[in-house]
């Protein structure tokens, strides 16, 4: 049985169009959207070997947020440490390459490869974005392997017998074109919004999911305060040129100050030109180009979950209810009104900016008056195409991705995650990061009356952080519906994960992932809905990822830090960790290439490739002398051609038989709910005493009325006291926590100080080694600094929730007095103490 699903809005124009006279075509791969994803899913398809392949998109611009969306300020992946500290593992795949591509245009054009000053590392122009994912696909086009078709957006969606055939596309501006229908094998929706997945009928999900539903940590417990229109909100950027002269942009209709000085912008606002340079001229003297800067900031972010009344008006007049839908359900016709109304308020940020803001400037060498919107676009407002979007709807797949899958193991975002799927298909790592989703009316106006963004509760920037993380393939197949899959922002994730995957990276490294998945299922005459339950299938998604055939930049498949994909090992170091061949700790996060490869640990690889691989008995000898990185490419070169060992798919729907189905398990070959079932802390992070022969003091660090701890003597926060022998400085009794996260108590409590505190003990003249723990049991901990006698411990140091670090140093003694001091002058940081442990050296 097949049927068209059509919009009730397009009914009229199908009609009376010629429509089902237009122009139909067939391919193997059909890609809507020119996005970054469908830019990548194209390359990446294209190099598996799929021999046609067309990629339709609504405007002209390719590259998505890069170029079309004007965030050229590049975010990417990011770890605990933040900004300024580069990524936790290397750049890779066709992001690599298109990020190589950026920096070599922009040292030929601008006289360094990162002519920009902002918190990322890489910045480009729009228009030089463009030009470089236009001839990364250039090759593929005229050989005839891809047709890009620019102007058209998805009308109908062709479904027969519950499989996605194909989509009608009708002209996103002249009506009188007649609609085109590509007829394929499978499609991949890269779309900004998801409209293939909601015109074909899969399922799909939007707004906020309540803690009932999949249980994640930060999910909302009550729909009250979180409506189903919250999302993400969409801003249109833009990017502005330095000139000569002092002009303000026109105020454009509607403009209110009182939406922007809500915000309380420093009158000085140096700081907001200096956080987003695209091009700086300034600092850099190889750089001529005037400056361009790139302004996307919360003040003009466009909440979506309530409208001012005239776009309420708006929206009725087009069709009843419209005002009350969440975005992804609006029509493109609708989400036009709300973009014309987010593009009107971000002019008139820049307008603010150039009026009340410069005329109180005490210095305006910088002032956002000498600046004037970029041409590039070509579009008559000069702003980007398109908003720049953050969460779409998301598609409802084989598995939901859920936030607890994603915190890093035993509670650090420093390590792996809690769930490394068996299917992953790229690494990534990120905060869940939501900008302000609300929009507050705040005069006695009401909806027609100036706003301004705010955050709501739960739905805010980090931390926390996840882990170092993989995206499962499952979460790229629809439900139930073939011949599909999502690509983008359109993934079988939650809202708060989808908060976390959508950086320039990311959705580089889906769409490459798709292009991937397409590819094993065309050639093979398969449904992607199979692979993850094949390990050949699977082998094949990841050979076609991780090469360096015909020059292509392998993808990463899992996170190491210190691992650069030209290394010459990396390709075989990303095979076997992938297939959980590799013997590892969720904290050991660097591969550590040039160690030495022990033989029990080539033992255990040996023993963990019987489980996957059909590996001959008679290539299993070890490796005299050889380095990590020499085992890893040796033992990958003896075992890549041999056959993959099948899963057990006795039990399908629930393959492990744990009585969780496997549509809601993350790990469905194994029972345990985390791919670390037997982890534990490292002994110096664990907070446990470590047990000690000879003489030895312990002190708990703890309120007065918690329990004494036998073996401990017990220190609540009261100054020195001659007569007991120890105490602090002054009085900090009530800085004293409980957290009642552990059972041990000597790490479950503490003593803090926000500034700089210190501890004496009296002892004898001599030499001990001096053992200190901080951390909290219930919250992650930055800053935290201890000094023993006057020399440093411990510096900045970062505890992650239910982590602690214990370090030791040899101290001498000379005036009866042991002194530890806690956090720093000036400090304004947390360092909490937990325990310390003193011992006699005898020498």
């Amino acid at each position: 049985m097949s049927r068209l699903i059509v919009p009730l809005g397009l009914l009229s124009v199908l009609l009376t169009s010629t429509a089902i006279l237009g122009e139909e075509i067939s391919t193997d791969l059909l890609i809507v959207g020119g996005t970054e994803s469908g830019c990548a899913a194209a390359a990446s398809a294209a190099r598996a070997g799929v021999k046609s392949i067309v990629l339709v998109n609504d405007i002209d611009w390719l590259g998505g947020q890069f170029s079309a969306e004007g965030l050229v300020a590049i975010d990417e992946n990011r770890g605990p440490d933040g900004y300024g500290h580069g990524v936790p593992f290397p750049r890779s795949g066709l992001f690599r390459e298109v990020i190589d591509r950026i920096e070599a245009l922009n040292l030929e054009k601008y006289g360094k490869a990162r002519p920009g000053n902002t918190r990322v590392i890489t910045t480009c122009r729009p228009s030089d974005a463009e030009q470089v994912f236009r001839e990364l696909l250039q090759s593929y086009v005229k050989s005839g392997q891809l047709k890009i078709i620019s102007g058209m957006q998805p009308a109908v969606a062709i479904v027969e017998d519950e499989r996605l055939r194909g989509m009608t596309f009708q002209s996103t501006g002249d009506t009188k074109l007649a609609p085109l229908t590509v007829k394929a094998k499978l499609t991949i929706d890269a779309t900004d919004w998801g409209d293939v997945i909601k015109l074909s009928g899969a399922a799909y999900e939007f707004g906020p999911d309540l803690k009932s539903k999949y249980g994640e940590p930060l999910a909302p417990e009550s729909r009250e305060e979180y409506p189903v229109t919250d999302m993400n909100p969409i801003t249109y950027c833009m990017v502005i040129n330095e000139t000569d002269t002092y002009e303000p942009i026109p105020a454009p209709p509607g403009y209110d100050a009182r939406d922007y000085r809500s915000h309380s912008y420093p009158k000085d606002p140096l700081w907001l030109y200096e956080s987003r340079r695209v091009i700086d001229h300034y600092n850099f003297k190889e750089v001529t180009h005037p400056d361009v800067l790139l302004l996307c900031f919360p003040a003009f972010d466009f909440p979506l979950d309530t409208w001012p009344q005239h776009i309420n008006a708006a929206l009725e007049a087009t069709e009843q209810g419209a005002s009350t839908r969440n975005i992804a359900e609006l029509t493109p016709t609708q989400r036009q009104i709300v973009f014309d109304e987010s593009k009107r308020y971000s002019l008139g940020f820049l307008h603010y900016l150039q009026t009340e803001v410069h005329d109180a400037m005490p210095d305006k060498t910088h002032s956002f008056r000498r600046f004037r919107l970029s041409d590039e676009f070509g579009t008559p407002d000069q702003l980007p195409p398109k908003p720049y979007v953050r969460e779409s709807l998301r598609l409802k797949s084989m598995y939901m991705y859920k936030q607890q899958d994603t915190m890093g193991a035993g509670g650090r975002s420093t390590n792996f995650a809690n769930v490394m799927p068996h299917d992953g298909l790229f690494a990534w790592q990120f905060e869940f990061d939501f900008h302000p989703t609300r929009r507050d009316f705040f005069t006695d106006e009401g909806n027609k009356g100036p706003w301004m963004a705010s955050f709501r509760s739960l739905r805010t920037w980090g931390p926390p952080y996840s882990g170092r993380a993989l995206f499962p393939i499952r979460s790229l197949v629809p439900e139930s519906l073939d011949g599909l899959l999502g690509a983008q922002k359109n993934l079988g994730y939650t809202s708060i994960v989808s908060s976390a995957v959508r950086l320039h990276d990311q959705s580089m490294a889906v769409g490459q992932g798709a292009g991937a998945v397409a590819a094993v299922s065309i050639l093979n005459d398969c449904n992607p809905r199979d692979i993850p339950w094949s390990r050949s299938h699977l082998a094949q998604v990841w050979n076609a990822l991780a090469t360096t055939e015909n020059g292509q930049m392998p993808q990463t498949l899992w996170p190491f830090g210190d691992l650069d994909p030209t290394h010459p090992a990396f390709v075989a170091v990303q095979q076997l960790a992938v297939r959980q061949i590799l013997p590892m700790q969720p904290y050991e996060v660097d591969f550590r290439p040039n160690d030495p490869a022990t033989f029990e640990w080539q033992a255990e690889i040996l023993r963990r490739s019987f489980l996957c691989k059909d590996v001959a008995p008679g290539i299993t000898d070890p490796q005299n002398d050889v380095t990590r990185a020499e085992f890893a490419m040796y033992w990958w070169k003896r075992i890549a051609r041999q056959p993959e060992l099948e899963f057990d798919n006795s039990h399908p729907g629930d393959r492990d038989a744990d009585g969780i189905p496997d549509i809601e398990d993350p790990l469905p070959y194994s029972a345990a709910s985390s791919t670390w079932p037997e982890f534990k802390l490292p002994e110096d992070q664990d907070g446990i005493p470590e047990d000690v022969e000879g003489k030895v003091q312990h002190i708990n660090f703890a309120g007065a009325n918690v329990r004494k701890v036998d073996g401990f003597l017990h220190d609540a926060g009261q100054p020195f006291d001659a007569q007991r022998g120890f105490g602090w400085s002054r009085d900090i009794s009530a800085n004293s926590r409980k957290r009642d996260r552990l059972d041990e108590i000597p790490r479950d409590t503490f003593l803090f100080t926000r500034s700089d505190d210190i501890w004496t003990m009296n002892l004898p003249n001599g030499t001990y080694h001096v053992t200190v723990c901080v951390g909290d049991s219930g919250h992650e901990q930055f800053g935290q600094n201890v000094t023993v006698n006057g020399s440093p411990l411990m510096r900045d140091v970062r505890t992650e929730t239910g982590w602690f670090l214990e370090k030791s140093m040899e101290v001498e003694v000379t005036d009866g007095k042991l002194t530890i001091e806690i956090g720093m002058i000036d400090s304004n940081t947390n360092t909490c103490i937990n325990w310390v442990q003193v011992q006699p050296v005898n020498h």
